[in-house]
């Protein structure tokens, strides 16, 4: 459920490159990456404590590969190839792809925008996922707006426009998203996603649309999962806050909800599957002190379905409090402690009322 940092990457300087090598005027490559470890301390109501290595606790660990080549009369091509990795172990971070966080090429022009073809975040993510304030492992934005949780799809087609006034558009189809690899279209899980961006200076503002189409939806199911984000950000250089909403229904949209009932397809809960509704809010805030920065976040989830017993599921919550302090341009070290009530990291939504705390601090390094 790690949520993606794809705006702090930017930030950090690490996809600024792209636009570098196209006004050189010449093809390039640029290898760039983050390597992020630490130790936690993680317990669960029932289930007891974990102490170990944290795999990226501010942002995931990846390397990648990045390029431009400016074609002149203000066209571009580009590509990006990027591989998440558990530095606790070496291994490739959620299934065994080489390039399982990024694989695409895209065509683009100043003036119409760009295209982008292959293994891909949504448009609804990228955007989303820019309201972020903390993205502690496990317990960031994506916990409960799973939307701007960190998902690709494959066979993902992407167009985002021209910015005009601050504002840009995307949209996206997936021919098939989880890679079943059937011949007809239609056999497969297709994926739609939309949404429009508004940046001026220290304003933010975005509102998304996600829905999957599901070929073989499990017995009782919807088989239209679909989320709306609506979210601002503002930044007053004394402090930056974010705040948050979405709605998703019939199951996540992204697939990266756990599977608690068996059915097969991570979409959360099968009462949420089902034709359930989950309402969500964020809260954050960022605030300068000293070479860092102290962030919070707040989220709560809130369902209107039943468990088969009867009983009403209850809100998610997860809170979280940390520090982050900048040892260099590319070194950062950082301390939080999470807690999240009606939640194990395992699943958003717990019948048996657990709660979940963590307490980690690590280091995180750019490349």
């Amino acid at each position: 459920m790690k949520t993606y940092f794809l705006g702090a990457l930017a930030a950090a300087g690490l996809l600024l490159p792209l636009g570098a090598l196209a006004a050189e005027g010449g093809p390039g490559v640029q290898l760039y990456g983050v390597v992020d470890a630490g130790l936690a301390v993680t317990n669960t109501s029932g289930r007891g404590s974990h102490a170990g290595l944290l795999n990226g606790g501010l942002t995931d660990s990846l390397w990648g590969l990045a390029g431009a080549e400016d074609m002149g009369g203000g066209w571009r091509t580009r590509f990006q190839l990027e591989s998440g990795f558990d530095p606790s172990s070496g291994k490739a971070a959620d299934d065994d792809s080489l390039f399982n966080y990024a694989a695409w090429v895209g065509l683009g022009h100043d003036g119409y925008g760009e295209l982008r073809l292959g293994r891909q975040h949504t448009v609804g993510q990228v955007y989303g996922n820019a309201l972020e304030i903390a993205s502690w492992k496990e317990m960031g934005m994506g916990a409960t707006f799973k939307a701007s949780d960190n998902y690709q799809f494959d066979n993902l087609v992407n167009y985002y426009s021209p910015v005009w006034r601050g504002f840009q558009a995307g949209v996206g189809y997936s021919f098939d998203a989880d890679g079943q690899d059937r011949f007809r279209t239609a056999a497969n899980n297709r994926a739609f996603s939309a949404g429009l961006k508004y940046e001026d200076g220290p304003l933010l503002a975005v509102a998304t649309w996600d829905q999957l189409r599901l070929a073989d939806a499990p017995a009782g199911t919807r088989g239209r999962p679909q989320a709306v984000q609506l979210g601002v950000s503002y930044d007053f250089e004394v402090l930056k806050l974010s705040l948050a909403w979405s709605r998703q229904r019939n199951g996540y949209a992204g697939l990266d909800g756990g599977d608690p009932d068996g059915l097969g397809l991570n979409l959360g809960p099968a009462a949420f599957a089902r034709g359930g509704t989950v309402d969500a809010w964020l809260v954050g805030a960022s605030v300068p002190v000293g070479p860092g920065a102290v962030l919070l976040q707040w989220s709560l989830a809130h369902p209107d379905w039943q468990w088969d017993n009867g009983a009403a599921a209850r809100n998610a919550q997860v809170m979280t409090l940390g520090y982050t302090y900048g040892l260099s341009p590319r070194t950062t070290l950082y301390a939080f402690a999470g807690y999240a009530s009606n939640y194990t990291l395992d699943n958003q939504f717990d019948p048996g009322h657990s709660h979940t705390t963590r307490f980690g601090t690590g280091i995180s390094h750019r490349f």
